[in-house]
Parts: structure tokens; sequence; C-alpha cells
């Protein structure tokens, strides 16, 4: 016996979180927040009861055997040590949507993920960018490697993402196999992964899969034919920041989405041959030296931030950029935008690269172009997304060719379609379908 219950993230964007259960264990996944808008950061945590008012928000699933004994009884529901089998989580990478939620489990719970996704993780932490602790019983997989709890065996294989350590998984059962691809796209640094994980599990029995980019407008995805004009991607990217900081005759100030830490890192030589140096916050340049240690870090500061600074980090300050405003490009995270007030006779345009706020849903983002325009700085909206298109999602769906086929993670999954599926289900909460 082998039952997957979808309890949430069917129809919307964030807070997928499946369970696989059977006869000898429990394995969930994801665990991030889903219509994270209902918290308002002017309104207290309360850090006592904090996994249990975000369930009561919606923002996390009322799941028996998963949280701790208070938690658990302010939600009327098992705490994990009821849970009677083993439980454990696989995460697919480090976005607030599918992880959010780890520091709300009970402390017992074992948690896998990618290697690279354990690393960055454990800097989110270092660095308070989380929202209560850290998860302490966290398992870190090699890309290709497995593990097995009783009968439930999860293999981790890498996909692209905007987001370092993103990892898929095939999960096999005595009923079946089960294939999760987390958040996937084609048009970033490694779309060779995402091809490779879509061979490596043709024929599974179930494929869960992501649909955000048919989520706005009406979309007839099996009519779609293959473009025959590349898409943007990391590269064109890489492209189009270089030819600004050759063009532009002022101060380039960024703002990355700092877990796509490849990015960055990518783009600090990219500036480099283009005359500019990257200066990073320390909190950003710390993600980067994790994975790229040998990277050459500048850091601005210390001006903004008291975070601490490694020996190795060269310093740029204010001055610094006032004097040489096209040597440099400034990576600003939105939460010091003001130091733009200092900065703005010297900065010639403002480069929104998919960092916070990520877009208008989001009530800073009207705050942001506010703040831009008074102080005549140019927006240049540049995102890139991490979302494969139409097209590409059919594509997914049509060489695994599972026997049921089950889109999430999209406002509008019903738009998800492969003539190469044997079924597809779009579940309601709560629903199980039994292999």
């Amino acid at each position: 016996m082998t039952n997957v219950t979808f309890i949430s993230g069917l129809k919307e964007i964030g807070g997928t979180f499946v369970r696989v259960e059977t006869d000898g264990a429990v394995c969930l996944f994801d665990f991030g927040f889903a219509v994270a808008a209902r918290i308002d950061p002017a309104v207290r945590l309360r850090a006592e009861s904090l996994a249990a008012d975000y369930a009561r928000l919606g923002m996390l699933p009322r799941e028996p055997g998963i949280y701790e004994p208070a938690a658990a009884a302010a939600l009327g529901v098992a705490p994990y040590a009821g849970a009677g089998k083993p439980v454990f989580f696989f995460i697919s990478h480090m976005h607030i949507d599918h992880m959010g939620g780890l520091d709300m489990l009970d402390p017992g719970v074992p948690v896998y993920m990618s290697a690279e996704s354990l690393t960055l993780y454990r800097r989110l932490v270092a660095q308070g960018d989380i929202t209560m602790r850290g998860h302490d019983r966290c398992i870190g997989v090699p890309y290709g490697g497995q593990f097995t709890v009783e009968d439930i065996t999860v293999e981790v294989l890498p996909i692209d993402h905007d987001c370092i350590g993103a990892a898929g998984c095939r999960i096999r059962t005595p009923a079946g196999t089960l294939v999760y691809t987390g958040d996937y796209r084609f048009h970033g640094f490694h779309p060779e992964r995402t091809r490779a994980f879509a061979e490596a599990c043709r024929g599974a029995d179930l494929l869960i899969t992501e649909g955000v980019t048919v989520s706005n407008g009406d979309v007839d995805m099996l009519s779609l034919s293959e473009p025959t004009e590349p898409d943007r991607t990391e590269y064109t990217l890489l492209e189009e920041f270089a030819a600004l900081a050759r063009e532009e005759p002022g101060l380039l100030v960024v703002n990355y989405y700092e877990r796509n830490v490849e990015r960055v890192w990518r783009h600090i030589d990219n500036f480099a041959a283009a005359g500019r140096t990257l200066v990073l916050d320390a909190r950003l340049a710390d993600y980067v030296a994790a994975f790229y240690p040998q990277a050459r870090l500048h850091v601005y500061g210390p001006t903004i931030h008291s975070r601490p600074l490694r020996p190795e980090w060269q310093v740029v300050n204010r001055s610094a950029l006032l004097a040489d405003p096209t040597g440099y490009v400034l990576q600003l995270d939105y939460a010091d935008s003001y130091e733009l007030l200092d900065l703005a006779p010297c900065v010639s345009r403002y480069l929104h690269a998919d960092g916070a706020p990520l877009g208008a849903y989001d009530a800073s983002y009207a705050k942001l172009l506010e703040l831009l325009k008074a102080i005549g700085v140019p927006y240049d909206y540049r995102s890139l997304g991490g979302h494969a298109s139409p097209y590409y999602l059919r594509w997914m769906a049509d060489t695994i060719a599972p026997r049921i086929l089950v889109p999430l993670h999209s406002f509008r999954p019903e738009q998800v379609a492969s003539a190469r599926a044997g079924c597809r289900i779009l579940p309601q909460a709560g629903q199980t379908i039994t292999l």
C-alpha cells in the first residue's frame, strides 16, 4: 500500500505539502509557507506558539506527527512523538515557499535535502535569514545519492532552478514510483540537469510537477510548438549586465535574489571583465564564500550593517563609490534602500534582478518605486524567473510519460497537460491517491 495525500499548494503558488505513506514510513514534502501575505511585519511574532499560530493562519498544515507537543496540542493533532511510524521530510530547495516552516518542526524530525541545500540552509541560519530557529536534524544528500527509511527509498536528483542546491526526487515504494520535480526551469546555468532529470524518471507511476507559468492567462498546452528562438537565459542576462556596465555613466545598483548564489558569483567576473567591481553586502558575501571560497570578494561597509567581515574581504565604503562610480556595481538589499539617499547623485540605474520585493503583489514594491522616483534614480526591471515556460512544462510531462500526472504549485493547474501521460488528476485538498 502506498497512499499519496495532497494537503496544500494545489491551486496556489507556494505551500506545497504532500504526504506519501506506506506500511513502513511517512515521507513528506515540501514544508514552506502558503499565503505568506497573512503575516504583517508590524505584528509581533509569538515565539512560544509560532508553529501553532502559522498553522491557524493557514500558512502551515495541521498535520499530525510533525510538531512539538505544545503546538500539536494547540492544533488538536498528535505530536511527532506519537507518529506511530517513522516520519521524515524531503525539501526540494531553499525558497521560503518550500522550506520556510522547517524551524517550526519538532526538533527530532529528520529532514533530507541536497548537500548544497544544506550548506545554504546552515548559512541562512547563521545570518538570521529564517523565521525562528534552525532545524538541527537536517541531512544533506549528494546529487545522485539516495537514502532509505523502512520501505521508502528517495533518490535526490539535481534540477535547474534560481536557487542553488535545487533538487527533485524519485521516491520508490513497494507499490510504485513517484517523481516530484520541485521547481525547475530550462533557461538557467544548468538546463542539462533538468533534461537529465526527466530522462532518469521516465515511466514513473506518478509525476507531481509544478505549473507556475500557466497561472496567468489562457494556455492550450497541447497545441504549443517548441520555441524557435531561445528565451532569455542566465547567460543572456550576463550579456545584458555587462553591456550596461560598459555603457552607463554612473554607479549601477543591483538587487539580486540572494539565494541565487551562482548568479551572483558569475556576475563578479562578468562585471570585472566590463571594468567594474561588484560590491556585496556582508550577508550575501557570506553565501557566495560558502560555495565559492576561491572568489575574491568586495563588501560594502561598515556603513550600513554590523555583520562580521572576513579578513580576506576587501571593504569598499561610500566615499569610494562616490569618487569612482563607473568603477563599481553595488548590490543593495531592499532593506538597505535608504543608503540610496546618499548615493543617488552618482547612481545612473537601479537594476531589479529578482530580489525582494519580488513584484506588485508585495506592498513594499510600490514603496521601492516611489523611493526611486523621489530621488531621481532610473528603475530597470531585469527579472528572469525560475520556472519553466508552458512548452517545457509539457516537455517534462511528455518525457517522463507517467501513468498519473498531478500538477500543482499553480493558480491554474488544470492548464498543465500531456498527451503522453496515462491520466491527469487535479486533487482537492486532502484527497488521497492509492498506488
